[in-house]
């Protein structure tokens, strides 16, 4: 009896695994696919991409949200997860959904482009000229932590604008890369990192990368005990 239910809370929501997978497959696609296309032929601007990168993943979230729930980054999911607003099993899934589909979109870029897309690290971002490690982690953890703060601000609190959520998380998306691209890059998000670095065997940067949005993670449960802890007590 145990076991069945066991499998039934791991195994029953995969709809929601597979929304996940195809959500962070199109966005780290299309997001790392026009900063390829930028560093082959130079046909695309800083603005443009950060339109690209913002309004992909604002369209995908509107697609995927009312079936997932990781939003499309394992640095959501974490803070979710640490939040307890999810179950860990629920959190296990979608972090290998979307890692799962990180290597098949730099797959997929490596059909596109070949070895050229090897060449430029399956566009993953990259730190600015002269810019160190420690600036670059810094921006991508407060940044990050901004990110997880509109999440539970509007798509957890109840007391949010649910339904503008992925417009709010898109927008913001866009304005960071404005910003930090020319600085860190503007990750924001594992998933564009993991499978590109690995495969392009080009991991200098990838552990600052992924700590720093797993630092800005931390920022759910601080939102939880801040502001939905005391809205409970009311």
């Amino acid at each position: 009896m145990a076991q069945n239910q066991i499998i039934r809370d791991w195994f029953m929501p995969w709809r929601s695994y597979v929304a996940e997978f195809i959500g962070t497959f199109f966005f780290v696609l299309i997001a790392n696919w026009i900063v390829l296309s930028a560093a082959l032929y130079g046909n695309v601007n800083s603005i443009e991409i950060s339109l690209a990168v913002g309004f992909s993943y604002l369209a995908l979230l509107f697609a995927t949200v009312h079936i997932a729930g990781g939003f499309l980054n394992p640095a959501i999911t974490l803070s979710l997860w640490l939040a307890k607003k999810i179950s860990g099993s629920r959190a296990c899934f979608f972090l290998v959904a979307q890692i799962l589909a990180s290597f098949l979109a730099a797959e997929v870029l490596f059909v596109l482009f070949g070895q050229n897309a090897v060449q430029f690290h399956f566009g993953q971002p990259s730190f600015g000229l002269g810019v160190s490690s420690q600036t670059a982690f810094i921006a991508e953890a407060v940044l990050s932590a901004g990110l997880v703060f509109l999440v539970f601000g509007t798509m957890v609190d109840r007391n949010g604008p649910v339904s503008f959520g992925p417009l709010v998380m898109g927008l913001y998306i866009v304005a960071v890369s404005i910003v930090a691209a020319p600085i860190s890059g503007a990750v924001l998000n594992p998933a564009r990192v993991i499978g590109p670095s690995l495969l392009s065997h080009e991991s200098a940067n990838l552990v600052i990368f992924v700590v720093a949005s797993l630092v800005g993670s931390l920022f759910g449960p601080v939102y939880e005990f801040v502001f939905l802890q005391k809205s409970k007590k009311k």
